[in-house]
């Protein structure tokens, strides 16, 4: 989708945004890898850091996956299935979170589109499905169409990188609401997979091997938490990144922590 496309997608600012909400689990199946994430810190930090300590609550995360599950009981895993014939569409939504504000900091936004797209497609292929389409939502107080156009160029990198299409999105300017220069990004991909061939986990047993796939860094996942350790550090996003022993001298933490989240889709399916 070119750039003028997403333009004609504008709408105005005080068009009440209505969301929809599918049977995904977000919040939760977020909660354990940024736990995950916390444990790690909290062990290797003096005073110990945690995600409240961050501004994240997830005991109020968790509250509110309860009470989603009391109004749908059906919602329950990293995606949602809807019978299709003799497959399955399978639907998921994700957003790049805090790691935008290293974005805006950086002045660097041809990578957090990649993000957009991968951590909707990973969680859609936990099923065995494979994407089909996606969509996206780019909201932003003062159109920046420089910025715009390189999220956008990220995010049609990451459909390529899936093997979908960008079938379109929504680009919403709503005065007031963002600070000048910010923007939010939400996205949503839809798949396809045989009934017969849907991973539900239910054959795993004793004794299989578990494969594990390296990652690119931290991903989208837990950068209140990162945000919160460089500052405690003392670290800035132009200084040297000193956990990559790998990067030259010339990397700076910015650099490496905005490493594009890596998009499985072709190495498992």
């Amino acid at each position: 989708m070119s750039l003028s496309q997403h333009a004609q997608r504008l709408r105005c600012s005080c068009q009440q945004q209505q969301s929809l909400r599918m049977p995904v689990l977000a919040v939760s199946s977020r909660r354990v890898r940024n736990k995950q994430l916390g444990c790690a810190v909290t062990s290797a930090s003096q005073e110990g850091l945690s995600y409240k300590a961050a501004g994240v609550d997830i005991d109020a995360g968790d509250e509110l996956v309860k009470r989603i599950q009391k109004l749908n009981p059906s919602i329950g895993g990293f995606s949602g299935l809807v019978p299709f014939g003799d497959s399955y569409l399978v639907a998921g939504t994700d957003g790049v979170g805090t790691k935008l504000k290293l974005a805006f900091d950086m002045n660097k936004h041809d990578t957090v589109g990649i993000d957009l797209v991968a951590m909707s497609v990973n969680d859609i292929i936990t099923s065995g499905a494979q994407p089909l389409f996606f969509l996206d939502y780019y909201a932003t107080g003062c159109l920046d169409v420089d910025a715009a156009e390189q999220v956008i160029k990220g995010i049609v990198d990451g459909c390529k990188q899936s093997g979908c299409q960008l079938l379109g999105g929504e680009t919403a300017e709503m005065p007031g609401f963002y600070q000048k220069g910010e923007y939010d990004l939400a996205g949503f991909a839809v798949g396809a997979v045989k009934k017969d061939k849907v991973i539900t986990g239910s054959s795993i047993r004793a004794g299989d091997v578990v494969l594990g796939m390296a990652s690119s860094g931290v991903h989208s996942n837990g950068f209140s938490l990162v945000r919160k350790v460089l500052e405690v550090a003392g670290l800035s996003l132009h200084d040297p990144a000193p956990w990559d022993s790998s990067s030259s001298s010339s990397s700076s933490a910015g650099a490496a922590l905005l490493e594009p989240t890596v998009i499985y889709v072709k190495r498992v399916m």
